[in-house]
């Protein structure tokens, strides 16, 4: 009997070993673009040792490859791969940019929030939040996948089929960006800036990605919407704080509140700060710390104000 187990044992850690040795593989293939092989050996790993985040790789890859057959693929291993995710990864993927325009997507995104309020808390405006997630793929998934395609095109095995989905995604990129920028618009508008409980902490976060790419004009928009949910204390000083001298950095323009911080030289400094004089005064103004006791308990930075600046 012991003898068996022992046999049973030493199986098995042989399967388990096999298992990882395929994933660090299909991992590799994927990080270069080879989506086709890739996948062969997530689903051959899969058949050896079934798990939720082999399932999750297939699903990934699959959406990837932006053909009719590999999204069923993707959306027959999702559900498996996100049954008991509580923190909505899924729904911020930009592997997913291909499944949003199909019906079964919506099935996903009602699961995870329901399994999210379970676990966390109510979510006050889950319709805000799910448009800010298909937002945040938008935004991310046409850089993902072009970052993906350049691999794979440097190679004859090319797994995404054309170099002419290249040029495709390029229109499609341009036209989902402006649809992103005017349903942002109607969202502000008649829901406000989104707060973490309207929306959860990831999608407030996730706005202000989306916004700083967004034209002048809309972003000149945004602001009154920021600064109305700070006055209203449903944004906090430091969310404003960074996401207003985020804006401004944006625009090539000088922080206010000295929140972003850069790496020049081997050293860590903020980014060039708008009258630095006063940027305690300002920072005061709104319930911050000063700068020097931000940057040193937050950065471990040492920042002391210059005659040069």
């Amino acid at each position: 009997m012991k003898k068996t187990l022992i046999f049973v044992l030493l199986i098995l850690a042989t399967k388990v070993s096999h298992s990882q040795d395929l994933l660090k593989e299909a991992d590799s293939l994927k990080r270069l673009g080879f989506l086709k092989p890739a996948l062969e050996k997530y689903k051959k790993s899969m058949s050896e040792i079934p798990s939720r985040e082999t399932a999750y790789r297939i699903a990934t890859t699959a959406a990837l490859m932006w053909q009719p057959e590999m999204r069923d693929t993707a959306f027959y291993y999702l559900p498996f791969a996100v049954e008991y995710d509580q923190n909505l990864a899924a729904l911020q993927d930009p592997s997913f940019l291909n499944l949003l325009s199909d019906p079964r997507w919506k099935k996903i995104e009602d699961l995870q929030i329901e399994r999210y309020e379970r676990n966390h808390s109510k979510i006050n405006n889950p319709r805000f939040a799910k448009e800010l997630f298909r937002m945040i793929i938008k935004d991310q998934g046409f850089t993902y996948v072009r970052r993906t395609q350049l691999a794979s095109f440097s190679s004859e095995n090319s797994s995404l089929g054309s170099s002419s989905l290249y040029p495709m995604l390029s229109i499609e990129e341009e036209k989902f960006r402006k649809e992103n920028i005017e349903r942002l618009r109607y969202l502000l508008v008649n829901y406000g800036w989104p707060t973490a409980a309207d929306v959860t902490p990831l999608a407030s976060d996730a706005i202000v990605e989306i916004v700083i790419k967004a034209p002048d004009v809309l972003m000149l928009q945004c602001f009154p919407y920021l600064s109305e949910a700070f006055r209203d204390d449903k944004v906090s000083a430091s969310v404003y704080a960074n996401a207003k001298d985020r804006f401004l950095i944006s625009k090539g323009r000088e922080q206010l509140y000295g929140t972003q911080i850069e790496h020049r030289y081997g050293a860590a400094s903020p980014v060039a700060i708008r009258k630095p004089e006063k940027v305690d005064r300002r920072r005061k103004k709104i319930g911050l710390r000063s700068l020097n006791t931000y940057l040193e308990e937050e950065f471990d930075i040492e920042w002391q104000l210059s005659l040069s600046e």
